[in-house]
């Protein structure tokens, strides 16, 4: 009955979901703008926020924390009790005797107030770790898609160049047969085009894999995923965003702000703080025993009798500080925490900055290069035309030049990808096409 519920509930994860749609308008998508009809990087995390189960659990995780925060705030109960009775007696006297007690705790040292403080630092940490996850989510769908436009893009040009490579080696045979080709020529044809061959078969089962996994990490099941149209990726958009941040000296001293401050991981460190010393006032205020008034009344034999009772548990003193020495050092480790986690951030940026630059740099040399390929393959159309070259020269010119142009576009996805790992190191969006509003509902 659970797994059928369960299925139900997997199949129902649908884009044309009217629930889906509602959280759409939620994040600013217009009545023209639906349904989408193609999915690019916010559109699948979009996705992901509102059908991946990690985000759900974490959510109820999130509610249940808020719950305890509620809980903490309740005082303590009290108690109300009847007690009656009656003996056996030749006496004239009443053989009933009535009572009623009302007992009720008095805590010291506010210690509901800091229980509620301590519930409030762990509501904070779940909500945290919401934010980490949905970006932990989006850093995995965001590569995961830039290898999936990368390899879509590999298995268009390497069917080309298999194309041109097939062409050669038939050229080649005919050569060979007529004497003016060697074996060993022919054969370092074929061996290029047997490896390309074997790569494009290899993309063919990668980039099944990948929108699989694309599938997945946005919730949905793969005949629902498989009906999206995914958007093609404009590289030179994203690198010109990129570029006017991470290729700016100024935004040096921004970087560094966002990532040892905003960073959520750090706040996470933060507020774990927060809740360590929440616990070491706690088991500070234990130290003062809690009171417990128990006042009552009693009606025996016709005589009324009011009490008052007053009593308490006296705490260990050696186990109250042994567990105060416990919570400071637990405190103090919290502290140490926060200060290697800054410390590897800004390690982490510096590293980043020098990766970007070397991928700008590849890419910025390739956009020189071709420009003068370019150049290269109008000479050699004219030359091949007038008969100053072959086919077999010119298909072998015009296949170097394709190889080059899939370099360079795998230098410039290195290069947005470079762009990406600084927003995953930073977790906070940098540029304008990646910030979308997450409702945390």
């Amino acid at each position: 009955m659970v797994n059928e519920k369960i299925v139900e509930k997997i199949i129902a994860k649908d884009p044309e979901n009217p629930s889906f749609k509602a959280f759409l308008h939620d994040q600013g998508f217009k009545d023209d703008q639906l349904p989408i009809k193609e999915w690019g990087l916010n559109e699948l995390m979009l996705c992901a926020l509102f059908f991946n189960t990690k985000i759900e659990i974490a959510k109820k995780e999130w509610s249940i924390a808020k719950d305890q925060e509620s809980i903490a705030a309740i005082k303590p109960p009290s108690s109300i009790g009847l007690d009656t009775g009656r003996e056996g007696n030749n006496q004239d006297k009443s053989k009933k005797a009535l009572g009623i007690n009302f007992s009720t705790l008095f805590e010291t040292a506010n210690k509901a107030k800091i229980r509620e403080e301590k519930a409030i630092n762990q509501t904070l940490i779940k909500r945290l770790e919401l934010r980490k996850l949905a970006w932990d989510i989006k850093t995995e769908l965001t590569t995961t898609y830039l290898d999936y436009q990368q390899s879509l893009l590999n298995i268009q040009s390497i069917r080309n160049e298999v194309k041109m490579q097939n062409d050669i080696v038939n050229m080649l045979k005919k050569r060979k047969v007529a004497g003016i080709a060697s074996s060993s020529e022919l054969d370092l044809s074929q061996l290029e085009l047997n490896k390309n061959i074997q790569k494009l078969n290899d993309e063919q089962i990668r980039i099944v894999e990948l929108r699989a996994k694309l599938g997945k990490i946005t919730g949905l099941t793969p005949e629902k995923f498989n009906l999206l149209t995914l958007t093609p990726l404009n590289t030179d958009t994203f690198i010109d965003e990129f570029d006017l941040i991470l290729n700016n000296e100024s935004s040096k001293n921004k970087l560094n702000n966002l990532g040892i401050y905003n960073r959520i991981d750090l706040r996470i460190a933060l507020a774990q703080y927060a809740l360590a010393e929440s616990k070491l006032k706690l088991q500070i205020a234990e130290q003062y025993p809690d009171i417990t008034f128990s006042p009552a009344y009693l009606y025996d034999y016709g005589a009324s009798k009011w009490i008052l009772g007053l009593s308490t548990l006296i705490p260990s003193a050696n186990k109250n500080k042994t567990l105060i020495n416990e919570a400071k050092k637990i405190s103090d480790i919290e502290v140490l925490s926060i200060e290697k986690l800054q410390t590897s951030i800004l390690n982490d940026i510096q590293k980043l900055s020098d990766n970007y630059q070397t991928n700008r740099a590849k890419v910025k040399k390739g956009i020189e290069d071709n420009q003068s390929i370019l150049a290269i393959e109008s000479g050699l159309d004219k030359k091949f035309n007038n008969g100053e070259i072959d086919r077999l020269e010119f298909t072998k010119e015009k296949l170097k030049n394709m190889q080059f142009k899939r370099k360079l576009y795998e230098n410039k996805v290195a290069l947005v990808q470079s762009g990406f790992d600084f927003e995953s190191i930073l977790q906070y969006p940098i540029i304008k096409q990646t910030q979308i509003v997450t409702n945390e509902k």
